[in-house]
Formats: C-alpha cells, sequence, structure tokens
C-alpha cells in the first residue's frame, strides 16, 4: 500500500519556512551543516540461506546546494538507476528566480519563474511546459508586514486549481486553509492546520464529492480513515518530514508495520545509512537500506 500522504503537510511547513527564507537544505531535507552535495543509494535485503543479505546499490537522488543552502541541482533516478528527472533552480542572492525542469534524456518540459515586487517579496509564480506554452500562474496577496494570507493558483484558462488562505496575529502564524481543484471546478481535497495545537486535518474527494479519505495530523502523529471513517494507517513523522513508521490496518484485522531509523550519523549529524524494516505476522525483517554520501563547504 502506499504511505501515508503527508505531500500537503510539507507543503504547509514550506509556505511558513519560505515567509521566514529558510534554506531548502533546512526546509526540506533538515540538513546539518554547510552541506554541499549529497548522494542517496538504495539496496533491497533479498532472503539468502535462512538470513537477509543486501542486493546492489542503485542510486536513487543527488542535490548539489549552494553557500546559502539552498538547493540549485536535483536528480532523480528511477529503480533501475537511470535518471529520470533533473530540477535545476537559479538564485539571485537568497531568492530563486527559475527552475527547470528535465526528463531523463535531457530535454526540458517544465520551466518556472518567480518574479519579484520593489520590495523583494514574492509576486508571482509562473510556470511554462517544455513549448513555452503557460501552465499556471500563482498569484499571493500581502498584509502590511508582507506575510502572504492568500496564494492561489490558477491553471493556463484561469480555473483555480489551488488555494492557501493564512491568517496571523502579528507575525504568528494562527491557521492555514488549502483547498485543490480540478481542472472542472470540483473540489478535489481540503486541509486545515491550527498551528496552536499543531494539528492538520486533510479531505480527499472523489469527483462525485464524496470523501474518498481523511488523513489527520497532530504534531508528529498521523492517522488515516477511509470513506467508512474506519482507521486505515497510523504514522510517525520526523522533524524532517520523513515517515519514520506506518502501521497498515488491515480488513481482517491483521496489521503489518513498516519503520525506519537512521544506523549511522556523520559528525554534523546528519544520517549516512538508514535501515528500513516491516513487522507482520511473518516477524520483522529488514527491506531495504539507503546510504547517502554528503560533502560540505
Amino acid at each position: 500500500m502506499k504511505p501515508l500522504k503527508v505531500v500537503v503537510l510539507v507543503a504547509l511547513m514550506s509556505l511558513v519556512g519560505h515567509a521566514q527564507e529558510r534554506s531548502t537544505a533546512d526546509a526540506t531535507y533538515a540538513l546539518k551543516g554547510p552541506v554541499r552535495t549529497f548522494r542517496v543509494e538504495v539496496a533491497t535485503f533479498v532472503a539468502k540461506d535462512g538470513d537477509y543479505v543486501e542486493g546492489p546499490r542503485v542510486t536513487q537522488m543527488e542535490a548539489s546546494f549552494n553557500h546559502d543552502g539552498n538547493r540549485t541541482d536535483l536528480r532523480i533516478y528511477n529503480d533501475n538507476g537511470e535518471l529520470s528527472r533533473r530540477i535545476v533552480m537559479k538564485f539571485d542572492g537568497r531568492k530563486m528566480t527559475e527552475a527547470l525542469n528535465y526528463d531523463g534524456a535531457g530535454k526540458m518540459w517544465l520551466r518556472i519563474v518567480d518574479v519579484y515586487d520593489g520590495e523583494r517579496l514574492l509576486k508571482e509564480e509562473l510556470t511554462y511546459n517544455g513549448d513555452g506554452s503557460l501552465r499556471s500562474k500563482k498569484t499571493f496577496k500581502r498584509d502590511e508586514l508582507g506575510q502572504a494570507f492568500e496564494t492561489s493558483e490558477y491553471n493556463a484558462q484561469g480555473v483555480l486549481r489551488d488555494q492557501f488562505k493564512n491568517t496571523f496575529d502579528g507575525r504568528i502564524l494562527l491557521t492555514t486553509e488549502r483547498k485543490v481543484y480540478r481542472d472542472d471546478g470540483s473540489l478535489a481535497s481540503s486541509t486545515f492546520y491550527e498551528a496552536e495545537k499543531s494539528r492538520s486535518e486533510t479531505t480527499d474527494y472523489q469527483p462525485d464529492g464524496s470523501i474518498a479519505s481523511k488523513t489527520v495530523r497532530t504534531a508528529q502523529q498521523v492517522e488515516q480513515y477511509g470513506p467508512d471513517g474506519s482507521l486505515q494507517k497510523t504514522g510517525t513523522i520526523s522533524d524532517e518530514h520523513r515517515l519514520l513508521d506506518q502501521v497498515v490496518l488491515n480488513k481482517d484485522g491483521s496489521t503489518k508495520k513498516e519503520s525506519s531509523a537512521p544506523d549511522r550519523v556523520d559528525a554534523q549529524g546528519n544520517w549516512t545509512k538508514l535501515t528500513k524494516w516491516q513487522t507482520d505476522a511473518q516477524g520483522t525483517r529488514p527491506i531495504s537500506v539507503a546510504y547517502r554520501t554528503l560533502t560540505y563547504y
């Protein structure tokens, strides 16, 4: 089964982080120290002679960062270790100005351009297809402190696709509400986040408007419910937005737990080896192990 949905939660955190100008290394990866590059390789365990042994390592991801901690290059690889996507980001100081998305063959298929106002605050974000046609446009409404209280994204036809609404007490974030729409204007999902309670609730909808699933997060704990309200999954999220563990509750009453924890960390406190485990009726066994090589400025 697919892991718990944390994309919306990460997006909410990133929105707040952007306002505070946190670096990509910090806000996205929770990296410590002046990281220059990292590379992640993953090996899957296989059963052999009554034991579990690592299979060959396959490159999963590579990233580069500038001196400000912002990511300038990201390479994503498929299960065979072949490059499938590359993102190149350009900056003016700490402000991102452009992001170029390439496929594995090096063809640019998506371009994002950030436009700033006279106060150096993000005013618009324009997304283009590889042929140069407009794909979407994101606009920002700000208060007198420069904080974005409304962010709206429209597709090329002007249809609202994604919207955030924030409330503040001075510079303190109180709530965030997000709504995602389909091309036909129907509501696909809604999220409400309360900062004081560290709680968010996301509801996904079917095209006919019925509930598909609901995800509730309180601090680091996450629960996912089915359309009938039954609990389907629980999980724990780390400070770096990584899924530490996930428990799947099957209809027959059985459970399956997947968890991961660092086996090794370097002198800066960043993990360099991370093993994923699975526990079910057959016992506990390793599933995969990730190795991360980091370089520093």
